[in-house]
Order: structure tokens, then sequence, then C-alpha cells
């Protein structure tokens, strides 16, 4: 699964809802899916564009013997090899009818936005009202009244260790984009079904981390290595 369909997918999972209940994301099975859904097309791959090696900072795992358990955010200097690929995929909402298509659209629009704006609840430490970072609740869920806050920010990104999705999943900030939504509907069918399609495409890096010292003996430029 490519880094841009997870990111998708931790974007939308349990966080669009019609009627009370949360619309699933599904690996769809059509003609057996129930209504209202939403998939995620991850058929696709995508090509490398380019090749560095590069010097990265990543915590230790806590099997390391440097990794120390009072402070488990640090980060060292490791060495990279990246690996640049461009994605491209589609996610599509299926419906019943045209008041659930366009309820369903406009959350799942409001997610990307919120998620591109760097939005608390897509941080990788936040689970159900917890941030891992600051080891105890969330301060935006608790309605903090700083500038940050009142747009759903994390109030001091550094303190609490910030993670969004594009730094989690590797994604270039910058290349990612949502198409407005297509209809692709399937008026064939005894039970018509309503088909929307939103296409996202996003840069993303593969890293493969070399590890160690920074080794002298080798290309530490950005140089590409083809």
């Amino acid at each position: 699964m490519i880094p841009i369909v997870k990111a998708c997918r931790r974007i939308l999972f349990d966080n669009v809802t019609y009627k009370g209940e949360i619309v699933p994301v599904i690996k769809r099975t059509y003609p057996y899916d129930k209504t209202p859904c939403i998939t995620i097309d991850d058929s696709g791959g995508s090509a490398c564009m380019q090749k560095h090696i590069v010097n990265e900072e990543y915590p230790l795992p806590n099997n390391h013997p440097q990794f120390d358990a009072e402070n488990p955010f640090q980060r060292f200097p490791q060495q990279v090899l990246q690996e640049v690929h461009q994605g491209n995929v589609n996610v599509h909402v299926w419906c019943d009818d045209e008041f659930m298509r366009e309820d369903l659209i406009t959350q799942v629009e409001r997610l990307f936005h919120q998620a591109q704006s760097d939005y608390y609840k897509f941080c990788d430490n936040y689970r159900d009202g917890e941030c891992a970072g600051c080891g105890g609740p969330c301060i935006v869920d608790m309605s903090s009244p700083d500038i940050r806050g009142v747009k759903g920010q994390c109030p001091n990104p550094e303190l609490y260790h910030y993670r969004n999705v594009f730094t989690t999943y590797n994604l270039i900030r910058d290349s990612f984009t949502v198409d407005q939504p297509f209809s692709v509907d399937d008026l064939s069918k005894t039970e018509p079904v309503l088909h929307s399609v939103f296409k996202v495409t996003s840069g993303y890096y593969i890293n493969h981390v070399i590890g160690g010292i920074v080794s002298q003996g080798l290309d530490n430029s950005t140089h590409i290595i083809s």
C-alpha cells in the first residue's frame, strides 16, 4: 500500500458519519457492500522519479542500546537512501441518494482541508483525546484558547512532538492536491448506486535507513544517484 493511500485512509477512517453512524472506509467487494461507504483505489503504483543519499534524524527503536525510555522522542542522525515517487489514488464515495452524497462529499472535502491545515486530530500522537507527545489529554481537545488552539492546531508543536500526516507518511506537502469530485453513477441497476470520485495526487518519499554514524566515505549531497 503506497503512502498516499495510507494517508487518505488515516484522514477519512472513522471520521465520516451519516445520521449518527460511521461511514466505513473499506476495500470494495461490490455487489456485497452496503451503502454508504468509502473506498480508496490502491491498485496502482508509482515509478521512482529520483534517488538521493541524505542525512535525516530519526528516533531510535526501543531495543537500540542508546534508546532512552525517559526521552523516547530523542533523534539521532542517520544516513538514508531516499527515493522520490509520484502517486495518484482515487477516493470513491458510494451513496443511495443525492442528499446523502452532498453530505458525505462535504465531509470528505472538509477533512482533506483540515489535514492540510495541521488539524490536531491528524497528528500521529493523537488517539481518542489523548496525546502521546505530552503524555496526557490533548490540549486542543480541551478547547485551549490560544491563537493556535482556536484553529484546531497544536499549541506547541515542538514541545508536544506534533507530527502531521505529511510527516508520518513522507508526503511532499506542496505537491498534495485533491481535485473536485466527479460523478460516475451506475443508473442501470435496479437500485441505482450514486458514485462520486476524488482524485488525490501527491509526491512522496520512500526512505531506506542505512543507519549508523554518518559516513564520510559516501556522497551525502542531494545529487541524484542514477
